[in-house]
């Protein structure tokens, strides 16, 4: 690699001819380098013989006879040398700058700045991009930050250093113009060129203007440098001293320029248009006429992808243009298809991505006009395959055209947002889009794409869009099953769109065709058939729209009352549809006789709805209604459900006292009914119980509760004992009789059934070995023959060994890691998932309990009901989901408040406080028994960490009256700090009293750290207890102090529980860790510790010795080891 740093260039002289130059770039150009990679590089070769300093200094006063080696602060050789040797950081390009801004020696910084910006100027000529760039930045860097820098005496550095020819020849002359550029652009940026002083503004844009006839690639970085100059200087000013610098190589005719010089031209009109104005541009580039299609083939015709830039000044001349512009772009676009180079590809989408992004309003229908059917064929098929072509070995020109296509459909969501005011106007370009793709984010990049462009859509043109994916289910071919289900998701998208949640009467109409179309045979008409005249799109889309029909009727309902007003008008359409001839023969589920029947009362409760103050009575009705509704669903729930919501009803609201004790209270058939609809598939039904429990819960009862946790019972399943329930309804006569014959024999019963299960297992064992001991030739003997070994030679000897083995490998029980790798059944595999489901949606129910009726025993029982279940699910992988939503319901449980009557007792919460810290215990003791394996250690701690969050959780509630050592839990909790340091094993830890000071909400933090202090008492509690308690108190030193603030008598028993503790310490053992964690305590309390942390330094000072004296000891004690010289 060769770079222009390398070459030893003197310049000591102004007047130094560039002859002199080439001949020196000529004899460097053997010369390499191992620092040509590195930023900034080295001047010379290094050699061994030369100290780094030396070769540095040598170097610059052959290059510049005015730079003594003594003025140069020596500090910015180490700064290069750290540069070179190691990656670069900030704190690097901070040092530099510091040493050269904060030298207070003029002199000096005025010559070590020199020297520094000569070795970063000669780097940017160095072969190496990142060289060039890191060379840049510092010079950008050193210009703006360091203060009194002569621009004029660099750019004399750079015509020194970095000396190029009137024409270039060679890769050196090439290398050295890049590295002018970058120099120039760096002092375009500098404070000094804010002044704008007209020699300084002639000098920079000097070098820029000489480099545009240069190679492309100098002429693309040099119009992008000036592109973005002109907006720093004034129109008189460039007008005055720049523009006669550019008019030699822009004021051209269109066919003699290049695509970035006629960019710098397009810069300079849309920038100074007083200088250059419009008539003025189109008479430079077209003398004659203007001929569009030439600018367009300019820019389409290369294979380089430019700058965004580019293509942004482009899209703004064409705006500019108005319509005869933008008519003559869409024409040439078109003509063009199909488009072959990405080039071209990239200039097409780029130039439309900005228009979007800057037209004005006037301007909406010619920016409508653009997208004809050819363009948006070619712009979502562009989309398309930039987004399914996921191959890793892309071109270059691939994955800049991917960015460039995700850059239009953000620039088509922000137009929709921002650019255009019409509403029609966004209408009809979506559907022009529709129409060549229906489903738009099939090709589309950017996530719900079509979604973000419905929402920016009015009401009007939402119901325009409803009506246009409505008439397209039928207008689709018959075996286009995907697009209608694709128009019937957008549909619902639509239909439960919050802009159109107050179009009551059009939701309400849209509701009654989906429920027809999902509840019966419909023909090419929309009317109802049979099913032999169905249509294609009822026999494909039925069950959707079912199933959108009552999703769409629960979205967003605004409670009991309103979800009763929506379904009484439902089941009113739904029963004039019924009362049609034939109906239920084209119906897709025909109601049975049993339906039919409970029908009648239906009728009569539309009849006579319930009023709104009866919450009772509209909670039955509202469950009445939405069951019925869904008994016509082509999988309907029980028809017992129905009847048992009637008959509850009826108990419910008759005021016969003694009527109701004889039956079965209502409340326990409502709750059985609500569990057994969670059941049902459907995330509709979810939300339904959600809705009707919110207001049914404060009418429930505690037993009621009870009924829910059932569910929650992990060693039962509540799904196998329902449908046991069921087969046994089957045949009640012959259950009852054969359960009177066997209740008294049931144990011995299965004593004989194990017995006679082991007895068959050996039978078929010993049938097994038989069969192998048997000869070839008596094989038809009753197992009389028998083997006589002495007669057995080595072949049948092998045989029967093998027969032996497979006998016995066959019925070789399994252990257990074989049974759990054995893979469920599929109906199992089914049972479970609905079982998970189940619990999962049953804990909305528990949720709804704690937020409706907080008291004491709801909140204790579902608090222990919830731990037990994030307890049992947290090592099961395959209970995750029940595991996170149990996490959840916890949290939201450790956030509430006990609401507790007037003096009503705390003892169930200390019943629940000792539940607790024994679930632990019992829970694994009950794995073992179970043979389950033990949770894992990551398991385990999640499980101790959420039970000592609810133990500090019961403990605040149970002192809730803001005196918590006269609560009747402070005992309890005194008694397992006992046990706690007296044991070994505990069922506390330390982090059980971590999280009691944790709980922001208990008031018993000091006392708590004063019976913590007591214990620590060198005769009575273990060493390590005791560190374990300065543990805490250490980490726990802001709460304890902000809690003794507001307690003085327990801060003071506090004090005197530590000084009497460092007191035995100073005749006692104790360990440095524990002395440590002391010194951390008493560092906490300033002042008035100081005496006690001034006694404990001198135990640590003394102990140390001890340990050294110990240490000596134990090695005079091991024996020493000499080695045998002659065995060596």
């Amino acid at each position: 690699m060769k770079s222009k740093v390398d070459k030893p260039i003197t310049t000591g002289a102004p007047s130094a001819t560039k002859t002199k130059a080439k001949e020196d770039r000529k004899r460097a150009k053997t010369q390499k380098s191992d620092a040509d990679t590195q930023i900034p590089a080295k001047i010379l070769k290094k050699s061994k013989k030369v100290k780094p300093a030396e070769t540095e200094e040598k170097e610059n006063i052959a290059s510049n006879g005015n730079l003594k080696v003594s003025q140069i602060n020596k500090a910015v050789f180490v700064v290069f040398k750290k540069m070179q040797g190691s990656q670069l950081t900030k704190k690097m390009i901070n040092s530099l700058i510091t040493l050269l801004r904060d030298d207070t020696n003029a002199e000096q910084r005025a010559a070590t700045t020199g020297y520094v910006l000569k070795r970063l100027i000669r780097s940017t000529g160095a072969d190496d991009m990142k060289t060039v760039s890191l060379a840049a930045s510092y010079i950008h860097c050193i210009l703006t930050a360091v203060p009194a820098i002569d621009a004029f005496e660099v750019l004399e550095t750079l015509k020194r250093d970095l000396a190029v020819g009137s024409q270039q020849r060679g890769k050196e002359d090439s290398l050295a113009a890049v590295g002018q550029v970058v120099t120039a652009f760096g002092i375009l940026q500098s404070p000094q060129f804010a002044k704008a002083e007209p020699k300084l503004v002639t000098a920079v844009f000097q070098i820029l203007a000489a480099q545009l006839k240069g190679r492309e690639y100098l002429v693309s970085l040099c119009g992008d440098i000036l592109a973005v100059s002109f907006k720093q200087l004034p129109a008189a000013i460039f007008e005055e001293y720049v523009w006669p610098l550019l008019q030699p190589e822009l004021n051209k005719p269109l066919s003699g320029l290049r695509v970035n010089t006629c960019d710098v031209l397009l810069a300079v009109h849309l920038t100074y248009s007083s200088v250059l104005g419009r008539e003025n541009i189109l008479a430079s580039l077209w003398p004659k006429k203007p001929v569009y299609s030439q600018l367009f083939d300019l820019y389409f015709s290369g294979s380089t992808i430019h700058s965004d830039d580019v293509y942004a000044r482009l899209a703004s001349f064409l705006m500019n243009g108005g319509k005869e512009m933008l008519a003559a772009w869409q024409q040439y676009i078109d003509s063009k298809q199909p488009l072959k180079l990405n080039a071209a590809k990239a200039c097409a989408i780029q130039v439309l991505s900005n228009v979007l992004r800057n037209f004005k309003p006037r301007e909406e229908q010619l920016i409508l006009d653009i997208f004809t059917p050819t363009c948006v064929q070619f712009l979502l098929q562009e989309c398309s395959s930039v987004k399914w072509n996921k191959g890793e070995g892309k071109k270059p020109s691939l994955k800049k055209l991917k960015e460039i296509c995700f850059k239009f459909e953000g620039s088509l969501v922000s137009c929709y947002e921002k650019q255009f005011q019409n509403d029609d106007n966004k209408l009809q370009l979506l559907l022009k889009l529709l129409e060549h793709t229906l489903q738009l984010d099939s090709v589309i990049s950017l996530p719900r794409f079509c979604q973000k462009l419905i929402n920016q859509l009015s009401v009007e043109s939402l119901y325009k869009l409803y009506d246009y994916y409505n008439n397209k289910l039928y207008s689709l071919e018959d075996e286009d099953r995907v697009s209608r289900v694709h128009c019937l998701n957008q549909m619902q998208l639509i239909l439960n769109h919050s802009k159109l949640s107050q179009a009551t009467q059009w939701r309400q109409k849209q509701l009654n065709y989906l429920l027809l179309a999902g509840f019966f045979h419909l023909d090419a008409s929309k009317k109802p058939c049979e099913a032999a005249q169905a249509s294609a799109f009822s026999r494909q889309c039925a069950a959707r729209c079912e199933e959108i029909f009552l999703g769409s009727l629960l979205h967003k309902c605004s409670g009991l009352p309103g979800l009763c007003h929506l379904l009484q008008k439902t089941l009113s359409y739904l029963n004039k549809k019924l009362g049609e001839p034939d109906a239920e023969s084209k119906l897709r589920s025909p109601r049975d006789e049993s339906l039919q029947k409970e029908w009648k009362q239906v009728e009569k409760l539309l009849a006579r709805p319930s009023k709104e103050s009866d919450v009772v009575g509209q909670t039955f009705e509202a469950l009445i209604l939405f069951v019925s509704l869904a008994l016509c669903t082509k999988i309907p729930p029980s028809v017992t459900v129905l009847e048992d919501l009637i008959i509850c009803r009826k108990n419910a609201l008759q005021k016969s006292k003694d009527q109701v004790k004889e039956e079965l209270k209502w409340q326990d058939v409502l709750t059985d009914a609500l569990l057994q609809l969670l059941l049902q598939t459907g995330h509709f039904w979810r939300e339904f119980v959600q809705l009707v429990a919110t207001a049914l819960i404060p009418h429930l009862e505690h037993g009621n509760l009870e009924q829910v946790l059932e569910v929650f019972n992990m060693n039962k399943n509540p799904l196998s004992k329902k449908d046991d329930g069921e087969e046994e309804s089957e045949d009640e006569v012959d259950e009852e009789e054969s359960l009177k014959d066997s209740s008294d024999d049931s144990d011995d019963e299965e004593e004989d059934e194990d017995e006679d299960d082991e007895e068959s297992h050996l039978a078929q064992i010993r049938e097994s070995v038989r069969q192998a001991l048997v000869n070839d030739g008596d094989a038809d003997d009753d197992g009389a023959s028998s083997v006589d070994w002495n007669d057995v030679d080595e072949e049948q000897g092998k045989r029967l060994n093998a027969a032996l083995e497979q006998s016995f490998q066959m019925f070789r029980p399994k252990s257990r890691k074989a049974q759990e790798k054995e893979r469920p059944t599929k109906s199992e595999r089914i049972d479970n998932t609905n079982l998970l489901h189940f619990r999962i949606r049953a804990l909305d129910l528990l949720e709804l309990f704690i937020n409706k009726k907080p008291t004491q025993s709801v909140i204790l029982d579902v608090l222990h009901c919830v731990f037990q279940v994030y307890g049992h699910c947290a090592a099961d992988s395959k209970l995750q989901s029940l595991r996170e939503a149990s996490l959840k319901l916890l949290k939201k449980i450790l956030a509430r408040n006990i609401e507790l009557k007037e003096n009503q007792s705390t003892a169930p919460i200390l019943e629940a406080i000792e539940q607790l810290m024994s679930s632990g215990e019992e829970h694994s003791e009950e794995d073992q028994e179970n043979g389950k394996q033990p949770a894992s250690r990551q398991a385990k701690g999640d499980i101790i960490i959420w039970r000592d969050k609810c133990f500090a959780y019961l403990v605040s509630q149970a002192s809730a009256d803001g005196k918590p050592k006269e609560s009747a839990v402070w005992p309890l909790l005194v008694e397992f700090l006992e046990l706690w340091v007296a044991k070994r094993r505990s069922r506390l830890s330390l982090a059980s009293f971590e999280a009691l000071f944790q709980s922001g909400q208990w008031q018993g933090v000091a006392p708590l750290a004063v019976v913590l202090a007591s214990h620590l008492d060198v005769q009575k509690t273990r060493s390590f207890r005791r560190a374990q308690i300065l543990k805490l108190l250490s980490e726990q030193g802001r709460r304890l102090e902000a809690a003794f603030k507001d307690n003085c008598s327990s801060s003071n028993k506090f004090e005197k529980k530590i000084a009497r503790y460092v007191n035995q310490l100073e005749t006692e053992t104790s360990s440095p860790k524990e002395l440590n964690l002391l010194l951390k305590i008493l560092a906490q309390g300033g002042e008035k510790r100081q005496k006690l942390r001034e006694q404990i330094q001198l135990v640590a000072k003394n102990l140390q010795p001890n340990k050294k004296a110990a240490k000596q000891k134990q090695a005079a004690a091991k024996p020493m080891v000499v080695d045998d010289e002659e065995s060596t």
